[in-house]
C-alpha cells in the first residue's frame, strides 16, 4: 500500500528522506545551471541518494553526484521507484519566483540554493564527459584548417517553420534576447575576415548566416566542442551556461539584452550590456509571474527589443578587445586550428601561474564588464 509504512512525527522531512529528487524545469541554460545546484546539494546530503528528473536530462549524464536521471518525457515506475513505500523527498521550488532573483539581489543559482536552504559555495556550473565523447569532439575540430568561433544568436523556443511568421510567433513568450538576422550577418562577416570559422549553434529553422557551419548537435556534443574553440559569443542562452563549465579555458563574449548578466551570467565572461530604453534588462515577458496584457496575451516589447539591436562592428570591436586581453588568439595571419593547441591541454593544468593562483593570459584571466553604446539605426 501507498506510505503504509509509519514514518516519525518527530523529525524534519529532510531528517527523514533517504532520498532527494530534484526536479529541473525549464530549457537547457537552466538545467546547466542546474549542475551547480545538484553539486551543493551533495555536499550538503553526502549520504542521501539524489536523483534529478529534467527536460534536458542529458545535461546530467555521468555526474558523480547523482544516483539516477529521469526525463519528464520518459519516466517510467518512477512513482513506484521513489514514491511508493520510499522515504523520497520531492525538491520543487521555482527560483524563477524568488524574491532576490525578481528584485535582482542574487544570482539564480544562489536564489535556488537559497530555497533548499543549502549553502552556495560556487556558481559555477558542470558538466562530465567520458574520452569517447572528447574524442569525437576533437575529430570534428580537427577537420577543419582554421580556429573556430562558436556563435549562438538565436535561443529560446524554436521556430515551427523557418518563416518569418513562425520566428515571430516563437520568440513572443520569451525575454528578448535574440541577434538580429543583419547583425549576425556582419559579426559572421567579421570573424571570418579575421580568419576564423564560425560555427553558427541552433537549429535548422533559425537564421544561419552565410559562410558558417552549422552546428547542430545533440546537446552533449555541442558543449563538448567549448574547451576546443577558440573563443565564444553568445546571447543569453545555453551556449553562455556552457562556456561556464569551462571558467577560463575559453575566452567568451556574453551579450546581453532584456536579461540581467548579474543574476544570469558569470563574472569571468565579457558581459556587453545596453541601457538604452527607460526599461532595461527588464526581464519580460514574464511568464511565470503572469506577465499579460489586456488582450490575454503576453506582455510585447514596446521599443521593439533596441535591446538586443547591436552593430555587428561593435560586437567585433568587444570580441577583438577580450582576444587581446585575454584570449589564446592572434589577431593576424591565419591561424592554425586549436584543436591541436588543446592536445597539451594536461600540460596547461599543471601552470605555474595556475598552481600559483596568479592571472596570466595564456591560462585565461577574469574578463572585464563593458556597457555597449547605443544604436540608433
Amino acid at each position: 500500500m501507498f506510505l503504509h509504512h509509519e514514518l516519525p512525527r518527530d523529525k524534519s522531512p529532510r531528517e527523514i528522506a533517504s532520498r532527494l529528487l530534484l526536479e529541473v524545469k525549464g530549457g537547457i541554460g537552466r538545467n546547466i545551471m542546474a549542475t551547480a545546484v545538484v553539486r551543493e546539494l551533495k555536499k550538503k546530503y553526502p549520504e542521501k541518494m539524489i536523483s534529478v528528473i529534467a527536460g534536458a536530462s542529458e545535461v546530467f549524464y555521468k555526474n558523480p553526484h547523482i544516483y539516477r536521471v529521469h526525463n519528464f518525457s520518459r519516466s517510467p515506475y518512477l512513482f513506484d521507484d521513489y514514491f511508493r513505500d520510499t522515504n523520497t523527498l520531492l525538491l520543487n521550488q521555482e527560483p524563477y519566483q524568488g524574491f532576490d532573483y525578481v528584485y535582482r539581489r542574487k544570482h539564480f543559482t544562489e536564489v535556488w540554493c537559497d530555497l533548499l536552504g543549502i549553502p552556495c559555495g560556487s556558481i559555477e556550473p558542470e558538466l562530465f564527459y567520458n574520452l569517447n565523447e572528447k574524442t569525437m569532439a576533437q575529430d570534428y575540430i580537427s577537420k577543419f584548417d582554421r580556429r573556430m568561433v562558436l556563435f549562438q544568436h538565436q535561443g529560446g523556443k524554436v521556430p515551427e517553420k523557418p518563416t518569418a511568421k513562425d520566428k515571430v510567433i516563437a520568440k513572443s513568450g520569451m525575454y528578448r534576447r535574440n541577434l538580429p538576422e543583419r547583425t549576425a550577418q556582419e559579426v559572421t562577416d567579421g570573424l571570418i575576415k579575421m580568419g576564423y570559422m564560425v560555427g553558427s549553434v541552433g537549429h535548422p529553422n533559425q537564421f544561419l548566416p552565410k559562410g558558417a557551419e552549422q552546428i547542430k548537435f545533440p546537446i552533449r556534443a555541442i558543449i563538448a566542442l567549448v574547451p576546443l574553440v577558440e573563443a565564444v559569443i553568445s546571447i543569453d542562452s545555453f551556449l553562455i551556461h556552457a562556456s561556464a563549465c569551462y571558467k577560463g579555458k575559453t575566452p567568451t563574449l556574453a551579450l546581453w539584452g532584456g536579461t540581467d548578466h548579474r543574476v544570469l551570467g558569470y563574472p569571468w565572461h565579457t558581459n556587453i550590456s545596453r541601457d538604452i530604453c527607460p526599461t532595461p534588462r527588464c526581464h519580460r515577458p514574464n511568464s511565470y509571474l503572469w506577465d499579460m496584457e489586456e488582450s490575454g496575451y503576453l506582455w510585447d516589447c514596446p521599443h521593439n527589443d533596441i535591446c538586443m539591436n547591436y552593430r555587428g562592428q561593435e560586437i567585433l570591436e568587444h570580441f577583438e578587445t577580450m582576444m587581446k586581453e585575454g584570449g589564446n588568439g592572434k589577431l593576424k595571419g591565419k591561424p592554425k586550428p586549436r584543436a591541436k593547441a588543446r592536445a597539451k591541454a594536461t600540460k596547461a593544468e599543471n601552470h605555474p601561474c595556475r598552481e600559483a593562483g596568479v592571472p596570466c593570459p595564456s591560462q585565461g584571466i577574469p574578463r572585464k564588464e563593458v556597457s555597449a553604446g547605443s544604436r540608433s539605426d
